[in-house]
């Protein structure tokens, strides 16, 4: 389906395409409603013209998907039905006009046809959809990309690593970690000024069971582990921490965490990573669009990809420090999981230094 998308505020003229709906020669003639079934967003004004049923959409929630719904009748006594999405964001419009410029420069690179509409009301649905994919793994390919030209490793993108923060409870050990938690980057730290026990360092889950084996008592933990929840594939994969021991007491801990990412799509329309790296999210789209329906894999397209993706490692890297700082002791530096270098240690670097 298309992607209509409107601030809070905004009262905005949309129109819904018929066209790839009827017949040759057929028209529409009758507009029998258009509806969003939550009542969330006001449709007024509509009226046909040629192919299109316009109309002005006022309301809804921030950061809510709506289905519209229209149907009409035709010349040919038929009842049509399309459905498409009103995305309500309080955006900058700069992020979704990223979207819409690459989605309209692959089209035209595939001979497709440019649309101003950025989200395809020209264009089929089956190429709507081609579109959508090719989004999609251009970006993904881009977030998770293969070692740039010199490199060795994946780099891993600073701004796919939240810190987030949690309190224990008192005489509970398991913890469920964020839904988009994707891999843990050093130890845990006490998010509080003490002098005892600061780091938490990671173990294997077997240990953790070892040790609650022989002692299963309550104090200030100094071991954790994580450990998949569920393994299936009818609900979303959830990890959990294991704590040793098991806490006696609220504590706050502090933690660094590479994320994983939601398939882009109509209710997740923004590009992680910005302005900054746009040039390189769309070669690395054109390079998708290219090996799947040009016939080019690692053609010119992904060679120009890699060159662009050297250039978006290296920016990142001048944002990001190198090291997370020295060992209390001064013993150890900290790697961050970044480029060529990295250690899963984070002793001592979160807070006095």
């Amino acid at each position: 389906m298309s992607l209509l998308i409107k601030q809070p505020d905004e009262t905005k003229r949309f129109y819904i395409e018929f066209e790839d709906q009827m017949e040759s020669g057929d028209s529409l003639d009758n507009i029998i409603s258009v509806t969003e079934t939550t009542g969330a967003i006001t449709i007024a004004n509509t009226s046909i013209v040629g192919t299109k049923v316009l109309g002005t959409y006022s309301g809804g929630v921030d950061g809510t998907t709506y289905t519209i719904e229209a149907i009409v009748d035709t010349a040919n006594n038929e009842t049509l039905e399309v459905d498409v999405y009103l995305l309500v964001a309080d955006y900058s419009p700069e992020l979704p006009t990223l979207v819409t410029e690459i989605r309209v420069a692959i089209a035209d690179f595939l001979g497709w046809g440019r649309n101003t509409e950025g989200w395809g009301s020209d264009w089929t649905d089956d190429q709507i959809a081609r579109l959508d994919d090719i989004l999609d793994a251009g970006h993904k390919q881009f977030l998770y990309p293969p070692p740039a030209p010199g490199e060795t490793t994946t780099h891993r993108w600073s701004f796919l690593r939240p810190t987030a923060t949690f309190d224990t409870v008192a005489s509970t050990y398991l913890y469920d970690m964020p839904t988009d938690f994707g891999s843990i980057v050093g130890d845990l730290a006490y998010d509080e000024d003490e002098d005892i026990h600061r780091i938490i360092e990671q173990t294997s889950p077997a240990m953790i069971d070892r040790n609650r084996a022989v002692n299963d008592y309550e104090g200030r933990p100094y071991l954790f582990a994580l450990r998949p929840k569920t393994v299936g594939q009818l609900s979303q994969q959830v990890t959990e921490m294991m704590l040793y021991p098991t806490p006696d007491d609220a504590y706050g801990i502090v933690y660094h965490y590479d994320a994983k990412v939601d398939r882009l799509c109509t209710a997740r329309p923004f590009l992680l990573g910005g302005p900054a790296h746009v040039e390189t999210i769309m070669q690395s789209c054109r390079d998708i669009a290219a090996t799947r329906y040009k016939d080019q894999p690692n053609g010119p397209e992904h060679a120009l990809f890699l060159e662009r993706l050297k250039a978006s490692v290296e920016a990142d890297r001048r944002n990001s420090p190198k090291t997370l700082g020295l060992n209390r002791d001064s013993s150890h530096i900290t790697y961050l999981r970044h480029g060529t270098e990295f250690s899963v240690s984070m002793r001592g670097n979160l807070g006095t230094g």
